[in-house]
Protein backbone atom coordinates (compact mmCIF):
# COMPACT_ATOMS: atom_id res chain seq x y z
CA UNK A 1 0.00 0.00 0.00
CA UNK A 2 2.85 2.37 0.84
CA UNK A 3 4.51 1.65 -2.51
CA UNK A 4 1.29 2.44 -4.35
CA UNK A 5 0.79 5.67 -2.41
CA UNK A 6 4.39 6.75 -2.94
CA UNK A 7 4.21 5.88 -6.64
CA UNK A 8 1.04 7.92 -7.10
CA UNK A 9 2.51 10.82 -5.14
CA UNK A 10 5.68 10.72 -7.26
CA UNK A 11 3.65 10.65 -10.52
CA UNK A 12 1.52 13.56 -9.32
CA UNK A 13 4.58 15.63 -8.37
CA UNK A 14 6.33 14.84 -11.65
CA UNK A 15 3.22 15.86 -13.57
CA UNK A 16 2.88 19.15 -11.70
CA UNK A 17 6.57 19.98 -12.15
CA UNK A 18 6.53 19.23 -15.88
CA UNK A 19 3.10 20.76 -16.58
CA UNK A 20 2.86 23.50 -19.15
CA UNK A 21 0.14 26.11 -19.44
CA UNK A 22 -0.62 27.70 -22.80
CA UNK A 23 -2.80 30.51 -24.10
CA UNK A 24 -3.99 30.38 -27.70
CA UNK A 25 -2.90 33.74 -29.07
CA UNK A 26 -4.81 34.62 -32.29
CA UNK A 27 -2.72 35.15 -35.41
CA UNK A 28 -5.60 34.99 -37.90
CA UNK A 29 -9.34 34.74 -37.27
CA UNK A 30 -12.18 34.20 -39.73
CA UNK A 31 -15.47 34.57 -37.89
CA UNK A 32 -17.56 33.49 -40.89
CA UNK A 33 -16.02 30.03 -41.12
CA UNK A 34 -14.89 29.85 -37.47
CA UNK A 35 -11.33 29.08 -38.57
CA UNK A 36 -8.29 30.25 -36.64
CA UNK A 37 -4.52 30.28 -36.85
CA UNK A 38 -3.22 30.45 -33.30
CA UNK A 39 0.10 30.64 -31.51
CA UNK A 40 0.48 28.46 -28.42
CA UNK A 41 1.85 31.12 -26.08
CA UNK A 42 3.56 29.49 -23.12
CA UNK A 43 2.35 30.97 -19.83
CA UNK A 44 3.95 28.52 -17.42
CA UNK A 45 6.49 25.76 -17.98
CA UNK A 46 9.63 25.45 -20.12
CA UNK A 47 11.58 28.58 -20.92
CA UNK A 48 14.57 29.50 -23.04
CA UNK A 49 16.03 26.96 -25.44
CA UNK A 50 13.66 24.19 -24.32
CA UNK A 51 10.62 26.19 -25.47
CA UNK A 52 9.15 25.33 -28.87
CA UNK A 53 7.08 27.81 -30.83
CA UNK A 54 3.88 25.99 -31.76
CA UNK A 55 1.16 27.15 -34.14
CA UNK A 56 -2.09 25.46 -35.09
CA UNK A 57 -4.66 25.92 -37.83
CA UNK A 58 -7.99 24.90 -36.33
CA UNK A 59 -11.68 25.68 -36.23
CA UNK A 60 -15.17 24.58 -35.32
CA UNK A 61 -17.49 22.35 -37.33
CA UNK A 62 -21.09 21.28 -36.84
CA UNK A 63 -22.53 17.77 -36.85
CA UNK A 64 -25.91 19.42 -37.41
CA UNK A 65 -27.46 22.89 -37.04
CA UNK A 66 -27.44 23.01 -33.24
CA UNK A 67 -24.36 24.71 -31.76
CA UNK A 68 -25.13 23.58 -28.24
CA UNK A 69 -24.97 19.86 -29.01
CA UNK A 70 -23.55 19.59 -32.52
CA UNK A 71 -20.34 21.63 -32.49
CA UNK A 72 -16.88 20.16 -32.23
CA UNK A 73 -13.34 21.46 -32.53
CA UNK A 74 -11.14 20.27 -35.39
CA UNK A 75 -7.39 20.71 -35.91
CA UNK A 76 -6.26 20.96 -39.53
CA UNK A 77 -2.55 21.31 -38.82
CA UNK A 78 -0.23 21.84 -35.87
CA UNK A 79 3.50 22.45 -36.02
CA UNK A 80 6.38 24.72 -35.13
CA UNK A 81 6.88 28.12 -36.77
CA UNK A 82 9.02 26.82 -39.65
CA UNK A 83 6.59 23.98 -40.42
CA UNK A 84 3.57 26.31 -40.37
CA UNK A 85 5.35 28.80 -42.63
CA UNK A 86 6.26 26.04 -45.10
CA UNK A 87 2.67 24.77 -45.09
CA UNK A 88 1.12 28.20 -45.66
CA UNK A 89 3.67 29.15 -48.34
CA UNK A 90 3.10 25.82 -50.13
CA UNK A 91 -0.69 26.29 -50.00
CA UNK A 92 -0.35 29.78 -51.49
CA UNK A 93 1.96 28.44 -54.24
CA UNK A 94 -0.35 25.48 -54.94
CA UNK A 95 -3.46 27.67 -55.13
CA UNK A 96 -1.60 30.08 -57.42
CA UNK A 97 -0.48 27.31 -59.76
CA UNK A 98 -3.67 25.21 -59.84
CA UNK A 99 -6.31 27.73 -58.75
CA UNK A 100 -7.91 27.85 -62.21
CA UNK A 101 -8.32 24.08 -62.33
CA UNK A 102 -11.03 22.18 -60.49
CA UNK A 103 -10.49 19.27 -58.11
CA UNK A 104 -6.69 19.10 -58.20
CA UNK A 105 -5.56 17.12 -55.16
CA UNK A 106 -2.17 16.94 -53.40
CA UNK A 107 -0.59 16.41 -50.00
CA UNK A 108 1.43 19.19 -48.41
CA UNK A 109 3.24 18.43 -45.13
CA UNK A 110 1.01 15.40 -44.63
CA UNK A 111 -2.19 17.40 -45.13
CA UNK A 112 -4.58 16.84 -48.02
CA UNK A 113 -5.10 20.00 -50.10
CA UNK A 114 -7.57 20.37 -52.97
CA UNK A 115 -8.73 23.07 -55.38
CA UNK A 116 -12.44 23.66 -55.88
CA UNK A 117 -14.17 25.97 -58.34
CA UNK A 118 -17.68 26.74 -57.15
CA UNK A 119 -20.01 29.46 -58.43
CA UNK A 120 -17.14 31.50 -59.96
CA UNK A 121 -15.14 31.28 -56.72
CA UNK A 122 -11.82 29.45 -56.68
CA UNK A 123 -11.18 27.87 -53.31
CA UNK A 124 -8.30 25.89 -51.89
CA UNK A 125 -9.44 23.35 -49.32
CA UNK A 126 -7.29 22.07 -46.46
CA UNK A 127 -8.54 18.85 -44.88
CA UNK A 128 -8.23 17.69 -41.29
CA UNK A 129 -6.19 14.59 -40.43
CA UNK A 130 -9.14 12.26 -41.01
CA UNK A 131 -9.99 13.92 -44.37
CA UNK A 132 -13.57 14.52 -43.23
CA UNK A 133 -13.84 18.30 -42.85
CA UNK A 134 -12.13 21.23 -44.54
CA UNK A 135 -11.25 24.85 -44.10
CA UNK A 136 -11.93 26.67 -47.34
CA UNK A 137 -10.38 29.93 -48.51
CA UNK A 138 -9.60 31.67 -51.79
CA UNK A 139 -6.01 32.28 -52.89
CA UNK A 140 -6.30 35.90 -51.77
CA UNK A 141 -7.42 34.79 -48.31
CA UNK A 142 -4.57 32.24 -48.04
CA UNK A 143 -2.10 35.02 -48.93
CA UNK A 144 -3.64 37.17 -46.20
CA UNK A 145 -3.25 34.31 -43.68
CA UNK A 146 0.42 33.91 -44.68
CA UNK A 147 1.01 37.66 -44.34
CA UNK A 148 -0.67 37.70 -40.91
CA UNK A 149 1.55 34.79 -39.85
CA UNK A 150 4.72 36.55 -41.05
CA UNK A 151 3.71 39.80 -39.34
CA UNK A 152 2.95 38.01 -36.07
CA UNK A 153 6.29 36.19 -36.13
CA UNK A 154 8.23 39.37 -36.92
CA UNK A 155 6.42 41.33 -34.20
CA UNK A 156 7.05 38.62 -31.60
CA UNK A 157 10.58 37.79 -32.82
CA UNK A 158 9.78 34.20 -33.70
CA UNK A 159 11.97 32.51 -36.30
CA UNK A 160 9.80 30.97 -38.98
CA UNK A 161 12.04 30.45 -41.99
CA UNK A 162 14.99 28.08 -42.16
CA UNK A 163 16.82 30.90 -43.98
CA UNK A 164 16.88 32.88 -40.74
CA UNK A 165 13.88 35.22 -41.20
CA UNK A 166 12.34 36.60 -38.06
Amino acid sequence: MKKLTLSLLWIFCATVVSAQVYKLDPVFTDRNTLTYLSYWKLLDGKTGKEKTDTFSLWGYQLYHDDWSSGAYEVEYYKGNAAEMYQLLAAIVAFSGKYGNEDKVLTRIAGVQVKTLNQMKFRYTLVFDRENKVVCRFTQKQWKHILEAFETYCQTNRIRYDSGGSL
